[in-house]
Formats: C-alpha cells, sequence, structure tokens
C-alpha cells in the first residue's frame, strides 16, 4: 500500500515542509543527489572498486572508502535477515539535514535508512577529494587485500 507522501509526513511526524521519500536504491540515489549535489548513477555508481554493485581490492580514496563501509552496513543488515536493497523506509530532507523518520517501518527499515544517511553524509564530507578518474573505473584494475568490515 503507497500512502500519499503528505500522510506518510503526518504519520512519521517528521519536518513537515520537508522532501519525504520511500526508501530502496531508487530512494538512496535520491538522497545521494540532496545532499551532495551529485547525479548518484553517473558520479558514483560505478567509482572506485566498492561504489555499485560489488566491490573488491582496496578503496580508492575517501569516497571510495564511504562505499566499502556502506558495503558493510548493508552486509550486516542482510547478515540479520533484512533485505537492505529493497527496504522501504521513510525519510524527510530539509536545510541541508536527512531525517531517518522514527515511527515509520520495521526495525530493518530504519537501520537501512540509518546506513544510508551515514553513507551520504560520508559522501558529502569527502566532496572535495572526489577524483573523476576513478569515475568509471574497470574493477578488474582494483587489487589488494579487502578491508575488513568493522562491526
Amino acid at each position: 500500500l503507497k500512502l500519499p507522501r503528505w500522510l506518510k509526513s503526518l504519520l512519521c511526524g517528521c519536518f513537515p515542509g520537508g522532501i519525504v521519500t520511500d526508501g530502496s536504491l531508487l530512494e538512496l540515489a535520491d538522497m545521494i543527489n540532496d545532499v551532495t549535489g551529485k547525479d548518484a548513477v553517473l558520479e558514483y555508481s560505478l567509482y572506485g572498486c566498492y561504489c555499485g554493485w560489488g566491490g573488491k581490492g582496496r578503496p580508492k580514496d575517501q569516497t571510495d572508502w564511504c562505499c566499502q563501509r556502506h558495503d558493510c552496513c548493508y552486509g550486516q543488515l542482510d547478515d540479520q535477515g533484512c533485505e537492505t536493497k529493497i527496504e522501504e523506509y521513510t525519510y524527510t530532507y530539509r536545510s541541508g539535514k536527512v531525517t531517518c523518520c522514527k515511527s515509520a517501518g520495521a526495525w530493518c527499515q530504519r537501520q537501512t535508512c540509518e546506513c544510508d544517511k551515514k553513507f551520504v553524509q560520508c559522501l558529502k564530507k569527502h566532496l572535495k577529494t572526489y577524483q573523476h578518474a576513478y569515475n568509471f573505473y574497470l574493477k578488474d584494475s582494483c587489487s589488494g587485500l579487502n578491508p575488513q568490515c568493522q562491526s
């Protein structure tokens, strides 16, 4: 059942006037676009060794480390039975701040939103070190030991 955005905003108790969005990979793209001002698909989906599907080797820079940590965050939730790539959650974006709505959704949805929120905050923090040379990077060029996920 899809609820209208205005009703979701009321039900979730998030800030009126913010942008309310449902979660999933498509909404993660919206969150990236909102927070970084970059196009998620064109500028992050094939960046470095970890952004986009899969990942291997040593991350190329701080942006790539953000992607590696996001993969770990999703992996830990998936190990607990969540389906992070399709979990729907509700969040608002207002005045540069992402807020995961507390009263909406199950535990997995809330935690998926928190993973995505940490991820986009990391991307924003490292915008100045984003390197166009790592966009559309061939993952076959990635080497070195895979970093361990932090628990």
